[in-house]
């Protein structure tokens, strides 16, 4: 990387904390590239369709390398100071999920009953279609499957409608 490696050690007692950093790195890019997308809109209707759009195309998960993002997650089944900091990345990306479906339900332009429990639903499809979109590489053309996707998580958002499960 060209740099010294007495400079990293002044930052950093050791490898454990290196590789922290790293994942709180990880958390502050997505978070800013999800904040900032979602504020180059005003209304409620503008917002969903942009979250829609920007988080179930090909692109949304190349932002970053995943490489790296899948490394470091590995980590959190061995470290539990790693694992802590993905369950906040995740809060914290559910929470704005459910703020932003909150929102649409006030607009009048959904009508999703638990906010988080879609938040859920959809955090759940975006890492599965990425993860496969990893898996199958560039040789497959996935954009048909991203579509599929985003039409089901409209039609969650829109419609509300989730499968049903029988509680016991």
């Amino acid at each position: 990387m060209g740099v010294n490696s007495g400079l990293l050690v002044h930052y950093y007692k050791n490898k454990e904390e290196m590789i922290f950093a790293l994942v709180v790195q990880l958390a502050e890019n997505y978070a800013n590239i999800y904040l900032a997308k979602m504020n180059e809109y005003d209304t409620p209707q503008e917002r969903m369709d942009n979250l829609l759009t920007t988080f179930f195309e090909v692109d949304w998960t190349e932002h970053g390398d995943a490489a790296v993002f899948w490394a470091c997650y590995s980590l959190s089944f061995r470290n539990d100071r790693v694992k802590d900091q993905f369950r906040a990345i995740y809060e914290g990306f559910r929470n704005l999920l459910a703020y932003e479906i909150q929102l649409y339900r006030g607009a009048g332009i959904s009508k999703v009953k638990d906010p988080f429990k879609a938040a859920d639903i959809i955090i759940s499809m975006l890492e599965g279609v990425s993860y496969y979109n990893n898996v199958i590489g560039p040789a497959t053309d996935i954009a048909d499957t991203f579509q599929y996707f985003q039409a089901a998580a409209t039609n969650l958002l829109v419609n509300g409608e989730a499968p049903q499960v029988k509680t016991k």
